[in-house]
């Protein structure tokens, strides 16, 4: 699991008048949304004695701990201790983390990390979002399975012959189809790009969580028709996801198609579920080793070297040292521990170089 990038923490209509925790990284967040209607994120836990801010109440702009209602606002800034005297002060120290929020595709985005806005990367753009002649219905399911192991599955191309007997395709692959296969490098991400004829397909990723796949199809009749899909995935813990799917497409239409569509797709994801939940090691492994990788699974090698390459900037977050010392409490750095101060919670461990 990696610090500093966009994780999808709820739908938009689950955020409303009372606070929602949420596990992401392996931490508990708490989200509320103001009276101006901005959605906050918030580390969970109180750091007077550990309560959990989400099982609070939400007075005006602030969360109020349900074990000796001390408030913090948006920013994480503790605005009332009732136990002080009309004139004590409000340690400095009193403050929790508090994250970048983005309301997208109906989605509560979180940034989990550290970095300044300027170098941040961006959230993967549904570009078909909102345009005339599209639907893209959403689905949201978990997975028992480790985020690294969800977004390859993503990223690969050949296995839908043997996963998926639902779509039709056995015996439909042509290995030659390959040989023109183009790994395309982006700011945040790779792409491996496959077009004949009959079809243009692009698998990609973007950062450590987001992937897409899109299909241009030949529909017959001089027609093409084009399937996008975004996957948005927000790591629980090392062996369990949230997966935020949308499945947009320029052809057949409507809330009728769009059931029909989904209800397609989910089959295809309890095909998968078991496939992935069921691999080992539970984690990718790094680069090549321990796998006989082939010229298709290319762009899975880049998404390790990435992978690799964020590693080593001091972004992977040590699990193990964190179930190793279960007498302390940790959070996710938010980007305002760049600016000083002191804070009462260590920011989380990470993985060495």
């Amino acid at each position: 699991m990696y610090l500093n990038f966009w994780y999808p923490m709820a739908l938009s209509e689950e955020v409303s008048d009372a606070p929602v925790k949420v596990k992401a990284l392996g931490q508990y967040f708490a989200l509320f949304r103001s009276t101006s209607g901005q959605v906050n994120c918030l580390a969970n836990v109180c750091l007077h004695r550990g309560g959990s801010l989400a099982a609070g109440k939400q007075i005006d702009d602030c969360l109020q701990c349900p074990y000796h209602g001390w408030q913090f606002d948006g920013a994480g800034k503790c605005t009332r201790i009732p136990t002080l005297p009309a004139d004590g002060k409000i340690p400095a120290r009193a403050r929790v983390d508090s994250y970048p929020v983005e309301e997208r595709y109906g989605v509560v985005f979180a940034f989990l990390g550290d970095l300044p806005e300027a170098e941040r990367p961006p959230i993967l753009e549904i570009k078909e979002w909102g345009l005339e002649g599209w639907s893209i219905p959403r689905l949201v399911y978990p997975w028992e399975a480790n985020v690294e192991r969800v977004i390859e599955n993503g990223l690969d191309a050949t296995h839908t012959e043997f996963v998926h007997p639902s779509a039709g395709m056995q015996g439909s692959f042509d290995p030659a189809e390959l040989d023109d296969a183009k790994l395309i490098a982006h700011a945040w991400g790779n792409e491996f790009l496959t077009e004949t004829p009959r079809v243009v397909i692009s698998h990609g990723h973007h950062g450590a969580n987001h992937q897409w796949t899109h299909l241009d199809v030949d529909m017959g009749g001089g027609t093409r028709g084009h399937f996008n899909f975004y996957s948005f995935v927000r790591p629980i813990d090392e062996n369990s996801v949230m997966r935020y799917l949308f499945i947009g497409r320029d052809f057949n239409t409507g809330e009728k198609q769009d059931k029909y569509i989904s209800d397609m797709t989910l089959s295809f994801e309890k095909e998968d579920r078991p496939v992935i939940e069921d691999m080992q090691p539970v984690q990718s492994p790094v680069g090549s080793s321990g796998e006989l990788l082939l010229p298709e699974d290319e762009v899975m090698l880049a998404y390790r070297k990435n992978l690799a390459e964020w590693r080593a900037r001091g972004w992977r977050i040590d699990s193990k040292a964190i179930a190793d010392d279960p007498r302390n409490t940790y959070a996710v750095p938010s980007p305002a521990r760049r600016d000083g101060g002191t804070w009462l919670r260590k920011a989380v461990p990470v993985c060495a170089e």
